[in-house]
């Protein structure tokens, strides 16, 4: 046997050993089809029913089938849909049970661990902000032993641990065993519009509590180091660190999908020139392996036929298979290259056995079991962006034929001539690459919008260039220096890729500043608006001749609505107030037709962590607010103004408020005009004005509590009184400057509901009729305190407090309506709706109804 693969087989019923029936076959993809989106259906249901009661619908509609009409494609497209609901139900009700118990909150416990992830880095930051002490690391761990309390042997924790010395670094390690005092949380994150849904991120990957490591009162203890994958990523990663090259961050990014050592500046200009999408280990990563290891197994086969006359044809397909197991398993399997696995095995199987089998297949085959392992994997930006490109691939070649030698023919003899001198197959590929980077490009924008606000238009031209460049440069010597690693070989293809690394961000460099870059775009405000977006975009990668196909240019309306000279901020004719979730700390957002301004930022944690960039710069972006007309801060504490710095890193402000000398501090390098705020002033934003209540000095250095700027913003006859930190005392100086203050209609309470302030002089004062508290979710601060919040129910104030709430949204469309109320975890995600608090939230909206 020469082991001489023959090319491929027509698929047809005849060729295809035990199927009878093609149709059988033919039915496979819709199948699969019906079972992802039974489950997405499932994922979308904002509480989850009971398992009996969704078996009891579907058999109820299976009996009626049964009845009425004996059709046995409905019967088993509804059989595959009802394994598919079933299994998302058990699947996603089991994700909210295997969660820490609300009343083991804050608790602390001493477990015995593995960790299972490979550790990520990040320098320790003080209360000074910016200087270092030592180490932050944080990891997944898996419970091997537990004391007395709830934890079970097998939970999936997600630990820090702050201030890690150079011994336990050195030994904190994937698969290291430990002993480990840790205080634990539930599961929980902040709830804002276009922000990241930690919380539903924990839950995707089943994690059963969050914490930190409490070194104060026990010492964490080093049992053993264990093998197993994250151990042999781990040591990957050490030895990458290691070489003598400069970019180890972009190495370990390609190599093992760890991205948690890339600077700021790489991650910033990834995503302005719109290449961020080359570090996800994806179809081109595992194309390549499954190509090389394809290679070796046609050259050992044919070595194996030369000794002794057998060439084993399943030698390639096992080599192939094997090594893109592998490569996944060690890139840490994230669902873009989980996709691209199954895609891939699917064609390899047709390959071996000789089969014809559509990429549509391998698609759904790829979507249903990515679904079948994660059923809420859809809720994630990687799913989109990993599905939606291939999908605008498979859309944009199917019914495209590529251009034939015989079509220059129809050219014009000069034309002719000057084109039968180009090498034709080079110029098809380029005609090809163009068009595919083309699909990709409308595949991905919408995505982008609606997790980003954004999208890099630049991105289509530099893709052209750098999608190569790493496909045939980079990543074969990169992978080629893996297998080869601790060999002098293997530390040259480390070299040359380092080489290649740094020409092409250094191009990426300079094409930034010529290139048009990030453009913040809005998304779609509504779910009809962005399905009428997405069906647009489709009618795009269609095939020519489709009739109205070209309507789907429409689709760029929405998106083109905020560079028109009436963007939609503009057009929401009103006042919209916003108190986002930032945890235990302040962050709210104005907007009226006139004006955008933002008072306070929220906090910045110790590990470095900023609400500025994380919760308030998205919010806003993806609202349409390209720059902040005022930033007001209201004093020096970080839980107000930690986030200022990332904000400004991200969105310009045309002028700062800050008490005294804080806003000199705050602007920094910002080159941003300030003022400082002062009683008896005002500034303006066509109606809408804030008057400054609070301090009365300027020369103050704006730190304190009671140096809090105190604002009263009022739009038509809309008040609303913001506080800061103030205490009792400062309360009762207001009320003494200004007796005939009147009632507003929304008072943000000082100091978070603190039991120094809000005092029932503030109360009588200012007589609210609503009141927000920006607290954290049991908060060892405890904010507010119950006498607080008695004082208020005894004013029949309406009280909302964003730890039980999530953001909380208010719009008047005038001021003689009453204002339109969103709750974040009012949202239709079942995750929010499991909790006590969202129940308190409500009742809380209704009991003044």
């Amino acid at each position: 046997m020469t082991g001489k693969i023959s090319v491929y087989k027509p698929f047809n019923a005849q060729s295809c050993s035990g199927l009878k029936d093609i149709g059988l076959l033919e039915g496979v993809t819709p199948a699969l089809w019906v079972f992802s989106l039974s489950m997405v259906a499932v994922g979308l249901l904002p509480t989850l029913p009971e398992l009996w009661v969704m078996l009891g619908g579907y058999l109820a509609v299976l009996l009626s089938l049964l009845t009425l009409s004996r059709n046995r494609t409905l019967l088993v497209l509804l059989c595959v849909s009802m394994f598919g609901a079933l299994w998302a139900l058990i699947s996603n009700q089991a994700a909210l049970e295997q969660r820490l118990p609300i009343t083991a909150q804050g608790t602390d416990q001493l477990l015995t661990v593995e960790v299972v992830s490979l550790p990520e880095e990040k320098p320790a930051r003080g209360n000074g902000w910016q200087r270092s002490l030592g180490r932050d690391i944080r990891f997944q761990a898996r419970v091997q032993e537990t004391g007395r309390g709830p934890i079970k042997a097998g939970s999936l924790l997600y630990l820090t641990w702050y201030r890690v010395d150079k011994d336990v670094l050195a030994r904190l390690r994937g698969n290291s065993h430990w002993v480990l005092p840790v205080r634990l949380k539930r599961p929980r994150g902040s709830v804002n519009p276009h922000t990241f849904d930690y919380e539903g991120w924990l839950l995707q990957r089943r994690v059963y509590a969050t914490g930190y490591v409490r070194t104060r009162d026990l010492k964490p203890q080093w049992l053993r180091q264990g093998s197993g994958l994250s151990f042999v990523r781990d040591h990957l990663r050490g030895v990458i660190q290691s070489l003598p090259i400069d970019h180890h961050a972009l190495v370990a990014a390609l190599l093992l999908g760890d991205r948690s050592g890339l600077s700021n500046t790489d991650r910033e200009m990834l995503r302005q020139t719109g290449t961020a999408h080359l570090l996800a280990i994806s179809g081109l990563h595992v194309g390549m392996v499954a190509g090389f290891f394809l290679f070796v197994g046609q050259l050992l086969a044919r070595f194996l036929g030369v000794l002794v006359g057998i060439s084993p044809r399943w030698l390639p397909l096992l080599l192939a298979l094997t090594g893109t197991l592998a490569y996944t398993l060690l890139a840490g399997a994230p669902l873009s290259a989980q996709r691209a696995l199954l895609m891939i095995w699917v064609l390899l199987l047709a390959w071996h056995w000789r089969r014809r089998v559509g990429a549509g297949l391998a698609f759904s085959v790829a979507l249903a079991l990515v679904l079948l392992i994660q059923p809420l994997a859809f809720f994630g930006v990687g799913f989109w962006l990993s599905f939606s490109a291939v999908a605008a691939l498979l859309l944009g070649f199917s019914g495209r034929q590529a251009t034939r030698p015989e079509g220059s023919a129809r050219l014009s003899g000069e034309a002719a001539n000057k084109l039968s001198g180009l090498p034709k197959r080079w110029l098809s590929f380029f005609v090809s690459l163009l068009r595919s980077q083309w699909w990709v490009a409308l595949g991905l924008i919408l995505p982008s919008v609606v997790y980003f606000s954004g999208y890099s238009t630049g991105g289509i031209l530099l893709n052209l260039l750098a999608i190569p460049w790493l496909g045939l440069l980079i990543l074969p010597a990169l992978m080629l220096g893996a297998l080869l690693v601790g060999s002098s070989l293997g530390h040259w293809c480390f070299k040359f890729a380092d080489w290649q690394l740094d020409l092409l961000m250094t191009m990426l460099a300079r094409a930034e500043q010529f290139l048009p870059s990030w453009q913040a775009l809005t998304p779609p405000q509504t779910s009809s608006l962005l399905f009428v977006s997405a069906l647009c975009v489709l009618l795009l990668v269609l095939p020519r001749g489709l009739p109205g196909r070209y309507l789907g240019w429409l689709f760029l309306l929405p998106l083109l609505q905020p560079l028109l000279p009436v963007s939609v901020v503009e057009q929401r004719q009103g006042l919209t107030f916003t108190a986002l979730d930032v945890g235990q700390g302040l962050a709210l957002s104005l907007h009226s037709p006139e004006g955008r301004l933002v008072f306070d930022t929220g906090p910045v944690s110790s590990s470095g962590w900023s609400a500025g960039n994380a919760i308030v710069a998205p919010y806003l972006s993806g609202s349409g607010v390209k720059v902040i007309d005022a930033l007001i801060v209201s004093h020096g504490d970080r839980d107000h103004a930690g986030g200022v710095e990332g904000l400004l890193q991200a969105l310009p402000s045309t002028r700062l408020y800050a008490p005294g000398q804080l806003g000199q501090k705050l602007a920094g390098t910002f080159n941003i005009p300030t003022e400082p705020c002062v009683a008896g002033e005002s500034i303006s934003f066509g109606e809408l004005s804030v008057r400054w209540l609070w301090p009365l000095q300027r020369e103050i250095d704006g730190e304190e509590n009671d140096h809090s700027c105190v604002a009263l913003v009022e739009w038509r006859h809309v008040r609303i009184l913001l506080s800061g930190d103030i205490s009792r005392s400062v309360e009762r100086r207001l009320r003494q400057l200004y007796p005939e203050q009147g009632p507003v209609d929304l008072l943000v309470a000082p100091h978070h509901g603190s039991k120094t302030s809000s005092s029932q002089t503030l109360l009588t004062w200012a007589k609210p009729e609503r009141v927000i508290f920006s607290a954290g979710f049991r908060h060892h601060f405890g904010h507010p305190h119950a006498d607080v919040v008695a004082r208020y129910r005894a004013m029949d104030t309406q009280i909302f407090n964003t730890a039980q709430s999530g953001a909380i949204e208010f719009f008047w469309h005038d001021e003689a309506s009453e204002p339109v109320i969103k709750l974040g975890r009012s949202a239709p995600r079942f995750w929010y709706a499991d909790h006590n608090g969202s129940a308190e939230a409500s009742r809380g909206l209704s009991r003044r109804e």
